[in-house]
């Protein structure tokens, strides 16, 4: 029994130290050992036991990692808090849980492995979380949030660790620190092994192999290209402003405000409005349209935002989450429908609606059909929308498609808190140098910000404010590793870690 109660406590303690590598705290050294405790009481465990730890270990790192989550839901969907701890669960149970608890039952075989065990344990990792972001993603259950704070987003803003995305993806990240907490794990569990230092001799040597790569591919960035100045609009507007009767006008009037005195004091070439800034139907409105017509004529700047579409001449559904850009000239010359949707909160996948909330005359949005980047005066932009930033294979197909850079517009106004919202900022930079792209996020509440391909952050604005920002992005056209080759990493440690399973059956526990 004392066994059993430490193995949980230690699994629990590790589930804790993995939510503090991440915002709002973003102790990202704590990444690189949180999971050794976890490890530990995986190592000799019985199957059962392992998978309990697995369960245990999930709903205490996602609960840790997104405290505001249940409150959030409970708010947006106006239902009680316990409502929204059972989404929680359910959404952790269905989203997160079969992953990690498929790679506590394979942790157990492959630590037999002796010196291979932590590189093994590394691409198993990898493997799930890889499972975990792309198995649903796109089938008729789609569920847009499954690929949340992963491991290698507690790298984010380590420019050279994170470098090995331009290669894998996050899941190289993932990988990399995985195998270190393995290696650490052996050590621990098994300190006079000379397989055990074996090990972590060699999960040493390909994590430093990896990060030295790194800072070289950083170092030796090159300078000089062309650059296009750009700027932000955070207008940190309410909600339940935004979406009254009311809130159409209101909208257009803070973010024309916000604008006019940005462009009194610099002349970007492009002006950056979040996702949904305006919630009018512009292509039907016409005076919404005239005034964002005569604010980009008047100040020869383009406008890109956000605001929503009707399908009907009358302004009546199906409705979509659209980017648009108006240019000089006034025209409404390009348009990008959302096409990844967020279950329950832009549509419905079940054939009930059980939420209180409305909004307005939009309840439900379809999805958008494919089209080509925006063009813009910095070149094509590939949109990511809010969660489609979530998705490396979007991305790459936004790259694939010809986009010069990455543009994420993002409304987050209905999670006031500054620990999601830099969690939504670590996840999209990813996409920066998964890509070698340049990435604009543009926030209603922030932070937005630039982050450049190889992960550094140019510029960013505070969260839970309003604000504006101006800065310079370099369009590109190179693909990178990645992009050509996808996640034939993630498929290769998933094949590692089923041939190491394979290999360890039949051997006896050490």
């Amino acid at each position: 029994m004392t066994r059993l109660v430490a193995a949980f406590a230690a699994t629990a303690v590790s589930g804790v130290l993995y939510a503090l590598a991440f915002p709002p705290l973003r102790l990202r050294a704590l990444a690189w050992i949180a999971l050794v405790p976890f490890f530990a009481a995986l190592r000799h465990a019985p199957l059962g036991r392992r998978l309990g730890l697995g369960v245990l270990w999930t709903l205490v790192s996602g609960w840790s990692v997104g405290t505001w989550m249940a409150p959030a839901v409970a708010s947006y969907f106006d239902q009680p808090l316990l409502v929204g701890v059972a989404i929680f669960l359910v959404v952790t149970l269905g989203m997160a849980t079969p992953y990690y608890a498929a790679f506590a039952l394979a942790y157990g075989p492959l630590a037999r492995l002796g010196a291979a065990a932590p590189l093994l344990a590394g691409a198993a990792w990898a493997a799930a979380e890889l499972a975990r972001g792309r198995l649903l993603n796109g089938a008729l259950g789609y569920v847009g949030n499954s690929p949340w704070a992963t491991l290698g987003y507690s790298q984010a803003g380590l420019p050279p660790v994170v470098q090995i995305a331009a290669l894998a993806g996050v899941y190289g990240v993932s990988f990399l620190v995985a195998t270190a907490n393995a290696a650490l794990a052996e050590l621990v569990a098994a300190p006079g092994d000379r397989r055990a230092r074996r090990g972590a001799l060699a999960a040493g040597a390909v994590v430093a192999g990896a990060v030295g790569c790194g800072a070289l591919a950083v170092g030796s960035v090159p300078s000089g290209a062309a650059s296009t100045p750009v700027a932000i609009v955070q207008g940190n507007l309410d909600p339940s402003v935004r979406w009254s009767a009311e809130g159409p006008a209101r909208t257009l009037e803070a973010y024309q405000r916000l604008t006019r005195e940005l462009l009194a004091a610099d002349r970007p070439a492009i002006v950056f409005w979040p996702e949904a800034a305006l919630t009018s139907f512009v292509e039907q409105e016409d005076a919404h349209h005239r005034a964002l017509a005569a604010l980009a004529a008047v100040h020869d700047v383009e406008l890109v935002f956000g605001a929503l579409r009707a399908g009907a001449p009358a302004g009546g559904p199906p409705y979509a989450n659209s980017v648009y850009r108006i240019g000089p000239d006034g025209a409404l010359g390009a348009r990008y429908d959302k096409q990844w949707l967020l279950p329950f909160m832009e549509y419905f996948p079940l054939p009930f609606d059980t939420a209180r909330r409305r909004f307005g005359r939009v309840r439900e949005f379809t999805p958008g059909a494919p089209t080509p980047p925006l063009p813009t005066r910095a070149g094509a932009a590939g949109l990511l929308v809010c969660n489609e930033a979530f998705l490396p294979h979007v991305a790459a197909a936004r790259a694939a498609a010809g986009a010069a850079y990455l543009l994420n517009p993002s409304n987050d106004s209905w999670v006031p808190d500054a620990g999601f919202a830099w969690q939504q900022f670590d996840i999209a930079a990813m996409r920066a140098v998964e890509q070698r792209r340049f990435l604009v996020r543009v926030s209603d509440s922030g932070p937005s910000g630039v982050v450049d391909p190889w992960g550094r952050v140019v510029a960013h604005t505070d969260a839970l404010a309003r604000a504006t920002l101006r800065t310079t992005i370099v369009p590109a056209t190179a693909p990178s590793p990645y992009a050509r080759a996808g996640d034939v990493f993630g498929v290769a440690c998933a094949v590692a870690a089923l041939l190491g399973c394979a290999l360890a059956r039949g051997r006896a526990p050490r």
